[in-house]
């Protein structure tokens, strides 16, 4: 039975925004362009230039960079409280690396480093947009406190996190957010993904609360609508993670039981689509933009 060839080794780093160089700007549109439709050049640098520094994947042989994460350090004033967020934007690895978690590992450090060096009375959040429900999951899946949520916060936090969401998304796509509904309608000429977004199935709804609820608060994902989320990240969390993970990683691999949902998904994709994230997706940054 013939297998495929090893991925080259690469490496991961977070470079500042002042430090992104032309030739990397070059490949990061090249790979940007390969997997989104009504892109332009001089967006995406204009786009570029508002960000704080981006997480980059590069072949080892050659530097060629074969996978990016573009972040923003946000501060901002809710409810009376400073608060911090990180979001992430364009998060694309080239197909051949699928997989590789290098970039989740690189971007869960950036996110450690930025609560150590953060002052404790200061929230510090994770900020992203999910289009389709496999971001969500991404979400979902590696936080403990996020908004929006199926059933609430159990700690209380939902108004806050309300506010936060709407203070982020007002301030970095005022054009495009829907207050009412709580969602972004970038309308059908913005910059989307090559090929369908993951469907949702009454079957897959059915197996997986977070993707049944998903469904129920952005009814217009089909049509481009994207949700705004957060999670939070505190010492609380990484504590948490710290305990569940093990737990986590001995279910799945010595019992053998699977993340809900996932196995009705595998059968419903049979035939997987163009823009399928190849390993577990929901556990990792792993393709194109999760969709």
């Amino acid at each position: 039975m013939p297998t495929s060839a090893p991925k080259e080794k690469t490496r991961t780093f977070y470079c500042p925004i002042d430090r992104v160089t032309v030739t990397h700007i070059k490949q990061m549109y090249e790979l940007y362009q390969s997997y989104y439709e009504n892109t332009a050049l001089d967006i995406f640098i204009s786009d570029l230039s508002k960000k704080t520094g981006v997480i980059m994947v590069t072949r080892k042989s050659d530097d060629r960079l074969v996978g990016f994460s573009t972040q923003v350090l946000m501060h901002m004033t809710v409810d009376g409280r400073k608060v911090r967020g990180i979001f992430s934007g364009d998060t694309i690895v080239d197909k051949r690396y699928w997989g590789n978690n290098e970039l989740a590992k690189a971007f869960y450090k950036f996110c450690v480093r930025q609560i150590v060096v953060r002052p404790p009375w200061i929230p510090l959040y994770w900020f992203l947009i999910s289009k389709g429900y496999k971001t969500y999951l991404l979400m979902t899946n590696n936080s403990y406190k996020f908004y929006p949520r199926s059933g609430g916060d159990p700690w209380g936090n939902d108004e806050f996190y309300k506010h936060v969401t709407e203070s982020y998304s007002q301030q970095l796509f005022p054009e495009y957010y829907d207050k009412e509904k709580g969602v972004l309608d970038f309308g059908h000429d913005y910059v989307h993904l090559k090929g369908d977004v993951a469907d949702i199935t009454p079957e897959l709804a059915a197996s997986n609360e977070h993707i049944a609820y998903f469904d129920q608060v952005n009814p217009g994902w089909r049509v481009g609508h994207e949700l705004p989320c957060l999670a939070a990240l505190d010492y609380h969390s990484i504590l948490l993670s710290l305990w569940h993970r093990p737990a986590k990683w001995f279910k799945r691999n010595v019992l053998g039981q699977k993340v809900k949902g996932k196995q009705v998904e595998q059968k419903l994709n049979a035939a997987p689509p163009a823009q399928r994230w190849a390993n577990d997706s929901e556990d990792a940054l792993d393709a194109g933009k999760a969709s």
